[in-house]
């Protein structure tokens, strides 16, 4: 992905100008034509400024406490109630507490009041609203249906949200364990076994060999340590910067999904995610080559997004989508798609198999999890046990020469 900024002409002859992210150009452009912008000018920022203009921009755009999914919510609801969009913005301005969330609400409320449609006032924040969210809102006002669009989108983002969370929370326990136990060696090695080497120093006791072992060790951490920490983070950093670079980034995802069981599982999240957009944006009578177009930003890995890309263009030249984009499910669902597409009800199938994914995700999570946490339990006790067993012959041996 890459950060592109871009100034177009509306159709009311306004200026507008505006940050969007995409894989590439042409994305910017048919984004631009989906809002009725008239392209001017489109530049790919930097690479190697990207973090730094990110960050900048994150913290000096006054909306970073706004919140989608309750925006999204809301708005349903009062739409549902019967109100129009106008005095339903009114009424979230008025609920809204944070300044910066207040301050956007007032802006999108003025372009609607100006005469823009809700797509066109919302599209003015692409940072906030992203394109999928637009052309969910702008297939809703095709369709006269816009309650039932923000719906669909409202169920999207809870779904999304609570796999994050999922995620999130499966992950925190084996990490925080890592982390302490992490913390446990390092103060083994470089705090006490420096003091026992000392103290046999002092008695010129002959220390046993697998205490030589650790204190070994623990001589190269002291020495060493702070510049192995410093070349990985310095290793870190430079591997979130080729990441940047498209081929790079190609790379190391295609390598992460050779890992065991994670490799499965984060295949099984990209197409969960990529079936459920294309099931909701197909529900919202969206036309299908706007459809795999948008669809697929919502994938994150870049291996996954060239190989779906790859078959999305095939598609449009007159293949069928179970023999391009349908082979990159899992065996599982492939028949699946292959029968929906058959009896023309794809939109619904894509709905199960987003479903039957996430289930199988959930199973993986657990999995995973499973296998890890005793794994990393098991490896790091031996680890600790070794380093307190070489103090301990340590001990006993000063013992023994102590009662000589």
């Amino acid at each position: 992905m890459s950060i592109y900024s871009y100034k177009a002409i509306t159709q009311d002859g306004r200026e507008v100008s505006g940050t969007v992210e995409y894989p590439e150009q042409q994305s910017v452009l048919s984004y631009l034509e989906s809002q009725g912008y008239i392209p001017l000018d489109i530049v790919e920022k930097q690479q190697g400024s990207k973090h730094f203009s990110t960050i900048s921009e994150w913290f000096n755009r006054p909306h970073q406490n706004f919140s989608l999914i309750d925006f999204t919510n809301g708005l349903g609801m009062l739409l549902r109630a019967g109100l129009p969009v106008d005095k339903s913005l009114s009424s979230l301005i008025a609920a809204t507490i944070d300044p910066g969330s207040k301050r956007l609400l007032e802006k999108i409320e003025r372009d609607i009041r100006e005469g823009s449609s809700l797509s066109k006032a919302l599209g003015q924040h692409a940072l906030v609203f992203n394109r999928l969210y637009i052309s969910m809102i702008l297939a809703g006002e095709v369709s006269g249906n816009l309650e039932a669009a923000i719906g669909r989108l409202s169920a999207y983002i809870e779904a999304q949200k609570a796999l994050r969370e999922r995620i999130v929370s499966a992950m925190i326990y084996p990490i925080i364990l890592l982390i302490v136990t992490l913390i446990s060696i390092i103060i083994l090695m470089v705090v006490v076994m420096p003091r026992f080497k000392q103290l046999f120093e002092d008695m010129e006791a002959e220390i046993p060999a697998i205490t030589k072992v650790f204190i070994t060790a623990s001589d190269f951490l002291q020495n060493y340590g702070l510049l192995m920490g410093m070349l990985i983070a310095g290793f870190i950093l430079l591997l979130m910067n080729l990441k940047n670079i498209r081929e790079v980034s190609i790379f190391l995802d295609r390598f992460m999904l050779k890992i065991p069981w994670i490799g499965s599982m984060i295949l099984r999240i990209q197409l969960s995610r990529y079936a459920e957009t294309l099931s909701m944006m197909m529900n919202c009578g969206i036309p299908i080559h706007k459809t795999l177009e948008i669809s697929q930003c919502v994938i994150t890995n870049s291996w996954i997004f060239q190989q779906i890309s790859t078959s999305t263009s095939r598609l449009k030249e007159g293949a069928t989508f179970s023999t391009t984009i349908g082979r990159h499910f899992p065996l599982l669902t492939q028949q699946m798609v292959k029968i929906g597409e058959e009896a023309g009800d794809l939109d619904n199938t894509l709905s199960n198999i987003a479903i039957i994914s996430q289930q199988q995700v959930n199973r993986d999570i657990h999995r995973v999890i499973g296998i890890f946490e005793p794994l990393i339990i098991v490896t790091l006790g031996v680890i600790v046990a070794a380093v307190i067993g070489s103090i301990m012959v340590a001990v006993l041996s000063m013992n023994d020469l102590i009662s000589i």
